[in-house]
């Protein structure tokens, strides 16, 4: 089931990006699916299955829009792992510390992402843009994550459950 899981929701994330987030557009914010997906998982899960969750939603975000190959991949392994690196306690985090969590993970990612841009030669726009789309894209994951953080959560438990039964 979690191998199921991990094919699936980073393919499902990137498809999604590609298809529907252009039409979820505020103010010029759009979410990154694949790393508020990925992001989750490591808060919820830990960082061992999420950085494989970031790099193949990456590359087939990659793949799907054109960019340069890899790229989305590479900037999401850093800030996603260190997402999951929190307090292994055995309270799981609040919603809301976990949603923060999320958003910090989306704007590191935004920066690498740019800075991966600026190193291969794409066309960006001035700093200021970027900062502003970086914060407002944080923001959006931060507050899409007060839903997806506790379904992860959620699925985490019931598959970490059926892992301790054999099945």
């Amino acid at each position: 089931m979690r191998v199921a899981l991990a094919i699936v929701l980073p393919l499902a994330a990137a498809l999604l990006q590609g298809t529907v987030v252009p039409s979820m557009t505020v103010a010029d914010a759009r979410p990154n699916l694949v790393t508020l997906v990925a992001a989750s998982w490591a808060v919820a899960a830990g960082p061992r299955e999420a950085v494989w969750w970031a790099f193949l939603g990456g590359v087939a975000t990659d793949l799907l829009s054109g960019g340069p190959l890899g790229a989305l991949a590479l900037a999401g392994l850093l800030p996603v792992a260190l997402a999951g690196m929190g307090d292994q306690q055995l309270r799981p985090r609040s919603v809301l510390a976990g949603a923060l969590v999320v958003a910090l993970a989306s704007a590191a990612t935004s920066v690498l992402y740019y800075v991966i841009l600026a190193i291969v030669g794409a066309s960006l726009p001035d700093a200021a843009r970027l900062l502003a789309l970086t914060i407002s894209g944080a923001a959006y994951n931060g507050v899409l994550a007060i839903a997806t953080y506790p379904l992860c959560r959620a699925l985490h438990r019931s598959t970490e459950k059926q892992a301790s039964f054999g099945w």
